[in-house]
């Protein structure tokens, strides 16, 4: 029955999600600190695999990974556990390579929205990591280490609110930055879903 119930929620939800969605000046960054490298997602095909070029798309456990999606014209990057099949999900999502060689106080800037999160619980989640050792190929080989401080949704945000989440990451160092679904497209408690959107990183001075 829940999963019936579920089903209608997103049908109805979907139509009438928030236009917080849309890009607004909340998120732009100042000229002084011009991104040195940038994605907002906009060139995205709806409803598919995201494949963008140098972008990893990294399933660890089952068998879907992040989507590429749209509402209203902007685009974002999504994973929904719901319906998927498997027991566990666990999903990267990881950016191509960022020169943070030259700068001395790199930050990431990205926003965040979720929506039919259930609980807040490590088995629905979503983590940001970055690693300066990963070779673009060997995931589960490199060295990942979690970002604090971040401004993530739980399950009391308001669905599909973006949030925007501004963290320092190494300075002088190549990385790359990794978001890591967890969920579960059996269990209903964990079958929630993350977006994300406007990823910078830029220097701060």
């Amino acid at each position: 029955m829940k999963k019936i119930v579920k089903t209608l929620i997103i049908t109805v939800s979907t139509a009438l999600i928030l236009t917080s969605c849309v890009k607004d000046d909340d998120f732009a960054i100042p000229e002084m600190r011009e991104p040195f490298f940038t994605e907002r997602f906009q060139d995205v095909t709806p409803n598919t695999n995201l494949d963008f070029v140098g972008w990893t798309n990294f399933a660890e456990e089952g068998t879907w990974v992040w989507r590429e999606k749209t509402f209203d014209g902007n685009g974002y990057a999504e994973f929904s556990a719901y319906n998927s099949g498997s027991t566990s999900n666990i999903v990267w999502l990881i950016t191509p390579q960022i020169d943070a060689s030259l700068y001395e106080n790199p930050r990431l800037i990205f926003k965040c929205a979720q929506h039919h999160l259930d609980v807040d619980a490590p088995e629905n989640s979503l983590e940001v990591l970055y690693s300066t050792d990963y070779n673009g190929t060997d995931v589960l080989d490199a060295t990942w280490t979690s970002l604090d401080g971040l401004n993530l949704p739980v399950q009391a945000t308001a669905w599909y609110k973006f949030l925007r989440s501004d963290v320092a990451v190494p300075s002088n160092e190549n990385l790359y930055i990794a978001f890591k679904f967890r969920g579960s497209g059996t269990n209903f408690n964990y079958d929630g879903a993350f977006q994300i959107d406007d990823v910078f990183v830029y220097n701060q001075n």
